[in-house]
C-alpha cells in the first residue's frame, strides 16, 4: 500500500537510507543520520512537498518524496525528486509504483518538471529514470568523493506538461 508517510514510519525510512549511505554511493551523504535529524528532515520536507511509502505487513519497504529543486520562487514549477527502496525489495516495482503516484502529486501541486539528481555509476538509478520517462540534462564530473573515489553526478529531467500553463505565463509577462 501507497501512503503518505506518519512519524511512526520514519525509523524504517531512516534504516533504508542509512543503508545507501553506508554501502553505496546512491547517495553523497557519508555519515549516518539519527532518527532526530531525519526526522527534522521529513517535518522540514513535508510541510511543503509530499512524502510518500510503501507499506507492507507493517514494514516500510521503499518511499519517494519531493523536495525543492531550488528554494528561490521562480523555480516553484519544478521539483527535486527522490526514491529509496529497501535492498531486499528492490527488482518488485515497488520504486515504479512509489513515481506513479508521487508522479500525480506532483501535478496536482502545479508542478511541471522533475529533476533528480543521480550518481553518475549508479546505472540501476539511471535506468530506471530512464524507463520512467526522465532524459539526461547535464552531467558534473568529478564533483563528489565517497569511498575514496571520485564521482560525478547525472542530472535527470521530466517534463510533467508539455508547456508551463499559459495563465502562469500570461501573469508573469502582464
Amino acid at each position: 500500500m501507497i501512503r503518505t508517510i506518519q512519524e511512526a514510519d520514519i525509523a524504517q525510512c531512516l534504516a533504508i537510507y542509512n543503508h545507501y549511505i553506508l554501502n553505496s554511493t546512491a547517495t553523497y551523504e557519508e555519515e549516518a543520520l539519527t532518527l532526530t535529524s531525519f526526522a527534522e528532515r521529513v517535518k522540514s520536507i513535508t510541510t511543503n512537498y509530499p512524502w510518500l511509502v510503501y507499506e507492507e505487513g507493517g514494514e516500510i519497504l521503499g518511499y519517494a518524496y519531493l523536495n525543492y529543486f531550488n528554494p528561490r520562487s521562480a523555480y516553484r514549477i519544478c521539483a527535486d525528486l527522490s526514491i529509496y527502496v529497501a535492498k531486499q525489495a528492490r527488482t518488485g516495482g515497488i520504486g515504479s509504483s512509489l513515481y506513479r503516484e508521487i508522479e500525480k502529486l506532483a501535478k496536482n501541486q502545479g508542478i511541471t518538471k522533475l529533476v533528480s539528481l543521480i550518481t553518475d555509476e549508479n546505472s540501476v538509478s539511471l535506468r530506471f529514470h530512464e524507463k520512467m520517462g526522465f532524459k539526461k540534462a547535464g552531467h558534473l564530473e568529478g564533483v563528489a568523493i565517497k569511498f575514496n573515489r571520485l564521482l560525478g553526478v547525472e542530472f535527470y529531467l521530466k517534463d510533467l506538461n508539455d508547456t508551463v500553463q499559459d495563465s502562469e505565463c500570461d501573469r508573469q509577462n502582464s
